[in-house]
């Protein structure tokens, strides 16, 4: 296929890959937008990138200000500084984990009500690292903006103390073994509770000019919500108000702490989850200043939302497709995330590329098309004997993701390869053969509520089995992925960006491994589905019968887990060879967890081969070998 017809077969498909290669993550799941409206028709361009390091901050602070001349600029800062590990029960309550880096005011700025059932250790790191990072701003003349989960469980013991404050139940009953509760917003108290802390927290931080909050999911809701995971619930005495009166008196309660810091802030309903009678009824009820699902906004990101815990290899097709949006009056508002799954870190690798992309078509808006802005942009990057080659792999990854959508639309990293730890646990036939000691690294950071289905079930995703995709299928995706990246690292040495360009040719390496990790282990699940009754006997002797095939699952099988296998070394050699640098992960093994990769992957890694080498004929004692 020549070039002009791929470009050309890529625009055809645009509309329905550019919201996988943007990379906004906000909600736990793709296809929510973050809905932002700008003040005075004046462009607004909002970064986000959760880190607590000042000094990855003030790179991304450095980076935003180059976005100024275009428009107004602000940076968000609500990251916490510590994980809230005092939130988790122990017991798998794994749904906990998507809240325990949840920013929300009272992690900053407690009510006094709400402030002694927190550590005080906690919230003073959070004020100091909120403080800093707004001192970081002013140095560049920025605007901030503030993210949270709102209303926010809280603990128990506040609701012990405060029994007439208990909201809904929030949340997810397959996901959690404890239940949460948040304070219901239909009650004056909780009202002047959340107005004083916003008042407190624009006090400290008078930049901050917008405030956007979730609910209804991944640790927030609001009481009666008909989609709240645990079912419609709440106190009786707010039964009879609608979801709108509701959202109405959460917003209110926010501007009326801007009133009281003497300062007006835009307020944002974003990405939550509601039925469709429910949305007319928040739009119906909105006040004044207060928006949900706004026209005039654009997404665009680095993909980390997507190909996490990868960083650094953003498809720029994403950015020149969405390019419009740059400089389209109707377009108000941009947001430009980097955010990596639940606030765990941002790809701080890919800021300083995207932001050249961004000034570059704000500075020059694409005037020929894509076909000719993608050339030029390679022929910059690969030279003119590697441009072409250059772009057919940026066309060819965009391919892959459209097969990938069509084919195996719910497969993602973040759940399968990490938080279902596809990525680092042994596959094999019978892990209910494992020893404890051969577990330990990896079923603690398992998402699920069982140990027993952690370990039994490969394709149980956050408590539920999604339909697998249909044999074949990811072959054919991880197939696509690797001759895109086989064509990247085609490119001359001589290139203008030959480095960069290897590197991102690396992390694209990366994320297909682990890609290819998913599809195994779902291939594997499979095959023990339908030998589920065999697996549930002891094992045993084979016949004695010759037979020079044995059982047919037992070759399938056979050759998922070598695929495994080989991978998992592919995996490890990219890895040591500078791969670790395009793995978000924890830089301690304390704040490993089901959505972080631990400091010694590469060490889980061998851990995953080895026991996979010892137990590779576990499933003789289940399937025929072959024999003659």
């Amino acid at each position: 296929m020549n070039f002009k017809f791929r470009v050309k077969s890529f625009l055809i498909g645009l509309a329905l890959t550019v919201g996988l290669s943007s990379g906004i993550c906000f909600p736990a799941f793709p296809g929510n937008q973050v809905l932002i409206e700008s003040e005075q028709g004046e462009k607004v361009f909002i970064i986000h990138g959760p880190t607590d390091k000042l000094e990855e901050f003030r790179e991304l602070a450095k980076q935003a200000a180059r976005l100024k001349p275009y428009g107004r600029v602000q940076v968000n800062i609500s990251r916490l500084a510590e994980k809230g590990f005092h939130e988790i029960p122990p017991g798998n309550n794994f749904w906990y984990e998507y809240a325990s880096y949840n920013p929300t005011p009272f992690k900053f700025f407690p009510d006094s009500k709400i402030a002694p059932f927190l550590p005080v250790e906690f919230v003073r790191k959070n004020k100091v690292l909120l403080l800093s990072k707004a001192e970081i701003l002013r140095e560049f003349d920025l605007e901030a903006a503030f993210w949270c989960y709102e209303p926010n469980f809280l603990p128990e013991a506040f609701f012990k103390a405060y029994p007439h404050l208990r909201g809904p139940r929030i949340d997810h009953p397959r996901r959690s073994n404890h239940a949460a509760f948040a304070p219901c917003i239909d009650t004056e108290e909780v009202q002047d509770m959340y107005a004083g802390m916003v008042a407190e927290l624009l006090n400290n931080v008078p930049e901050i000019k917008t405030f956007f909050f979730k609910t209804n999911d991944a640790g927030s809701g609001i009481c009666w919500s008909d989609w709240l995971y645990s079912g419609s619930n709440g106190p009786s005495h707010c039964k009879d108000r609608s979801a709108g009166e509701r959202i109405a008196s959460l917003m209110n309660s926010f501007k009326k702490g801007a009133e009281k810091a003497g300062t007006n802030i835009s307020i944002h309903l974003v990405g939550s989850m509601y039925t469709d009678e429910e949305e007319k009824d928040i739009h119906s009820n909105l006040p004044e200043g207060c928006f949900f699902q706004s026209p005039g906004v654009r997404n665009i990101g680095s993909g980390f939302g997507n190909t996490y815990p990868v960083m650094g290899i953003f498809n720029p097709l994403s950015i020149i497709g969405g390019s419009n949006a740059l400089t389209n009056p109707d377009i108000h508002t941009l947001f430009i995330s980097y955010r990596g799954a639940y606030d765990r870190g941002h790809d701080k690798i890919s800021v300083n590329r995207l932001t050249d992309l961004l000034v570059r078509y704000l500075e020059s808006p694409v005037q020929n098309g894509t076909e000719k802005e993608l050339y030029d942009l390679c022929r910059e990057w690969a030279g003119r004997e590697g441009a072409e080659e250059l772009a057919k792999a940026f066309i060819a990854l965009q391919e892959a993701e459209r097969f990938k959508s069509k084919v195996a639309p719910r497969v993602r990293s973040t759940y399968w390869g990490v938080s279902t730890r596809h990525m680092t646990r042994p596959l094999i036939f019978a892990p209910q053969m494992l020893a404890p000691e051969e577990e330990s690294y990896f079923i603690p950071h398992v998402f699920n509520v069982s140990e027993e289905e952690a370990r039994m079930d490969y394709t149980d995703i956050h408590g539920g089995n999604p339909a697998p995709p249909e044999t074949g299928a990811m072959s054919g995706y991880i197939s696509m992925l690797n001759d895109a990246i086989h064509a990247m690292e085609q490119i001359p040495e001589n290139a203008p960006e030959y480095n960069y360009i290897m590197e991102m040719a690396k992390g694209w390496r990366i994320y297909s491994s682990i890609m290819r990790s998913c599809g195994n282990f779902s291939e594997a699940q499979v095959i023990r589905n339908r030998n589920a009754e065999r697996l549930s006997q002891p094992p045993k002797r084979p016949a004695k019968t010759p037979t020079w095939e044995g059982d047919a699952d037992l070759q399938a099988f056979n050759a998922v887990m070598r695929d495994e296998l080989d991978n998992t070394a592919e995996l490890i050699e990219i890895l040591m060879n500078g791969g670790m640098n395009y793995v978000f992960h924890a830089e301690h093994p304390r704040y490993e967890d089901t959505f972080l990769p631990g400091p010694d992957l590469i060490e889980q890694l061998r851990m995953k081969m080895k026991i996979m080498v010892d137990h590779w004929t576990d499933i003789e004692g289940f399937l025929t070998s072959p024999y003659k």
